[in-house]
C-alpha cells in the first residue's frame, strides 16, 4: 500500500477520512505483519484519543496543522510521550516510558501528526543493519530476506511496507540514507543543526549525526522538514535555514547544475553492477539539463573512516558502558554493533581533540574546494546490494557506509534516491540509489536538485 502523507492531511482536513481513520487503519497494518518488525511497540489508546481531539477540533471549524492525521512513527533512539525510549539494548527495555517529546517529535505533533509508536533500531544506531537483542531484525519489504538497512530501518520498512507515511530517523553515518536506498525511498541527511535535537545528553556521536523525517518521496520530506526545521536554543548546534523546502520541490531543476561525478570517492570498491546502474543514471540526469563538469577520483585528503571512526568509536563505548560493563556487550548487543564501542575503548581525549576534529576540517576544506567548481557532488549511494540477515558480507561495514560517513563527518547535507534495480539469486529487485551532496547550508539547492533527479529516474 502506497501512502502519501499530503494526501492523508488532505484528506483528513477535507473530512473525506476522519483522523480515527487514518489512525487506526495504520494500526490495523502494523498488527497485521508482525514478522515485518518495523514497529517495536504501539499503543492504540493514545493514538486514537489524540485521532479523536484532532476530529473534534476539525468538527468545531479549529485550524489544524499541515500534517493532520498523519500516522507516524518514532526511531526507538528518541524520545515521545509514553513510550519507552530502549535504543535497542536490554539493559534499558526495562525503562520507565518517556514524559517529553523531542523536539522533531513535538515539531510534527504539533503540526497534528499522530504518534502510533515506536520503531526499530540496532543497539544505539551502531550498526548498518536494523536488528538487536531486544526485538530482533527488521525485514526489508522488498526482500524479507535481506536487511533493511540501518539504523533507521524499522523506520524505512515501516514507509515502505506502506504501514504509515512518516518516520523520524536520525544518520550519523548514513543511517537515514542508507535504509532509504535500499527499501527503495529517497532520503535526506539535513546540514547538522537544521533539525535540532537539544537533549540534556550529549549524543554519542555529537555533531556528525542529524535527525531528520522520512517518507517514500522528496516532496513528502520536504513538507516534513519544513515543519520540524529551525532554531532552537536548547540546541548550541541548530541554525535557522531561510527558506522552505516545499518550494525548492516545486521549483526541481537540473538544468545548468554543475555536477561532479566521483565513482568511488578514493577508496570505496563498488560492485561493478552497482557502477553500472549509478552511471546510467549519471546519463540521465545530464540528458535532462544537469552539466557533468569533472569525474574526481579522490575526494578527501586521506579516507574520512578514519577521524569520523575516533569520533564515533569513542562516544559508542562511553554510551555502551553507561548502562553496563564490557561484561555485558555479548548479552546486549549482537557482533555487528559490538564492533564500534570496542573499538573505542583505548581512544583517548588527545585523539578526540586532535585527529578527529582536524580531520574533519581537513575533509571539509577539501569539500569546499570541489564546490568552488561544481554545484552538486554525486557518487553511489552504496558499494553493492544489501546482505542477508545476519550472514557475512565480503565487503564488511563498508557495503553501505563507505560512501555515506563522509558527509557525517563535514556536516554536509546529502540525499538519495532511487537510480535503477539488481536482481538478486532469489529474484528479487532491489534498488541502487545515487548520492547527491551539497554544500552546508545548501539545502534546498540539494532538494531542487535532489527532486529534480528523482522525477527524471523514477
Amino acid at each position: 500500500m502506497t501512502l502519501d502523507l499530503r494526501i492523508v492531511a488532505d484528506q483528513v482536513r477535507s473530512g473525506h477520512i476522519s483522523a480515527v481513520e487514518s489512525v487506526q487503519g495504520a494500526l490495523d497494518r502494523i498488527a497485521a505483519d508482525p514478522s515485518l518488525a518495523a514497529f517495536t511497540a504501539t499503543d492504540s489508546e493514545r493514538s486514537l484519543t489524540a485521532a479523536r481531539a484532532l476530529d473534534g477540533r476539525i468538527a468545531r471549524g479549529e485550524r489544524v496543522g499541515v500534517l493532520a492525521g498523519v500516522p507516524f512513527g518514532v526511531k526507538d533512539l528518541e524520545h515521545t510521550i509514553g513510550y519507552v525510549t530502549t535504543h535497542g539494548d536490554p539493559a534499558h527495555a526495562g525503562d520507565a516510558p518517556a514524559t517529553h517529546d523531542s523536539i522533531e517529535v513535538a515539531r510534527l505533533v504539533a503540526a497534528d501528526a499522530i504518534v502510533v509508536g515506536k520503531t526499530n533500531t540496532p543497539a544505539y544506531g551502531f550498526s548498518a543493519e536494523t536488528d538487536n537483542l531486544v526485538y530482533g531484525p527488521t525485514q526489508n519489504p522488498l526482500a524479507r530476506h535481506r536487511t533493511a538497512g540501518g539504523s533507521s530501518g524499522g523506520s524505512a520498512a515501516a514507509i515502505a511496507a506502506g504501514l504509515v507515511p512518516l518516520c523520524t530517523g536520525s544518520d550519523g553515518g548514513g543511517s537515514i540514507r542508507i535504509p532509504s536506498e535500499v527499501c527503495g525511498l529517497s532520503g535526506f541527511k539535513t546540514t547538522h543543526g537544521v533539525v535540532p535535537v537539544g537533549e540534556a545528553n550529549y549524543g554519542a556521536w555529537g555533531p556528525f549525526s542529524a535527525r531528520g523525517p522520512m517518507a517514500r518521496t522528496f516532496g513528502e520530506i520536504a513538507v516534513a522538514l519544513d515543519v520540524v526545521k529551525g532554531f532552537f536554543g536548547r540546541d548550541m548546534l541548530s541554525i535557522e535555514l531561510p527558506g522552505m523546502f516545499r518550494d525548492a520541490v516545486a521549483d526541481r531543476s537540473l538544468e545548468g547544475v554543475r555536477v561532479a561525478w566521483s565513482p568511488t570517492l578514493g577508496f570505496a570498491k563498488p560492485n561493478p553492477d552497482v557502477l553500472a546502474v549509478c552511471e546510467a543514471a549519471l546519463l540521465v540526469l545530464e540528458k535532462n539539463g544537469a552539466v557533468i563538469v569533472e569525474t574526481v577520483e579522490k575526494v578527501f585528503p586521506e579516507r574520512p573512516v578514519v577521524s569520523w571512526g575516533i569520533r564515533a568509536s569513542r562516544g559508542s563505548w562511553l554510551t555502551a558502558i553507561d548502562a553496563g560493563g564490557r561484561e555485558t556487550f555479548d548479552s546486549r548487543f549482537l557482533p555487528s554493533a559490538q564492533f564500534s564501542p570496542i573499538s573505542g575503548e583505548n581512544i583517548t581525549d588527545a585523539d578526540l581533540l586532535i585527529r578527529a576534529e582536524a580531520g574533519a576540517h581537513s575533509a571539509g576544506y577539501a569539500l569546499a574546494e570541489l564546490f568552488d567548481r561544481c554545484d552538486i557532488l554525486v557518487t553511489p549511494g552504496m558499494a553493492t546490494i544489501p546482505p542477508r540477515h545476519r550472514e557475512p558480507n565480503e565487503y564488511g561495514p563498508g557495503w553501505a557506509a563507505d560512501y555515506t560517513l563522509a558527509f557525517n563527518l563535514t556536516r554536509t547535507p546529502a540525499a538519495v534516491t532511487t537510480a535503477g534495480f539488481i536482481t538478486d539469486l532469489e529474484g528479487s529487485q532491489l534498488p541502487i540509489g545515487i548520492q547527491m551532496v551539497a554544500p552546508r547550508c545548501a539545502d534546498l539547492r540539494l532538494m531542487s536538485f535532489a527532486a529534480a533527479a528523482e522525477s527524471v529516474l523514477s
